[in-house]
């Protein structure tokens, strides 16, 4: 899954910094700052991702990506996310000393500023550091 998705997410951020409008980078604004003011985790919901976390989450991801314009791009998307969610929520303590709010950040900052290769590094990293956390040092899954 996360091979998957660093092949294809990097090539559609591409191509939405490429098409994206002023609109678009509105709401990539827009969901950055939702994902920021969401907190990841609260008392009363344990110690994993807060629901409304994940679903802030998933919509900066989808945001970034939607300037693409390509329907069956961003529903390749939507069955990669839903496929790796579980995972994904499974890493959220594996390793408390990544800065995931920086990474956020990086991202946007990367995407506004029309920077497709510093974007697109910054957004295989981010996959690679969570795919990361699901693994042992032989790569093998823990």
């Amino acid at each position: 899954m996360a091979e998957a998705r660093r092949t294809i997410e990097p090539v559609v951020l591409r191509m939405s910094i490429e098409r994206g409008d002023v609109d678009w980078e509105a709401r990539v604004r827009a969901a950055h700052h939702r994902l920021v003011r969401t907190p990841a985790y609260v008392p009363e919901e344990g110690e994993y991702y807060t629901g409304a976390w994940a679903d802030a989450h998933r919509a900066f991801h989808r945001t970034l990506l939607e300037g693409c314009g390509n329907r069956a791009l961003l529903e390749t998307f939507d069955r990669l996310w839903t496929a790796s969610e579980l995972a994904r929520r499974w890493s959220a303590h594996r390793n408390p000393d990544r800065d995931g709010a920086k990474e956020h950040r990086m991202l946007e900052e990367a995407v506004l500023a029309r920077d497709a290769d510093t974007a697109a590094a910054v957004l295989v990293r981010h996959l690679t550091l969570t795919a990361a956390a699901l693994t042992d040092d032989s790569g093998q899954a823990t």
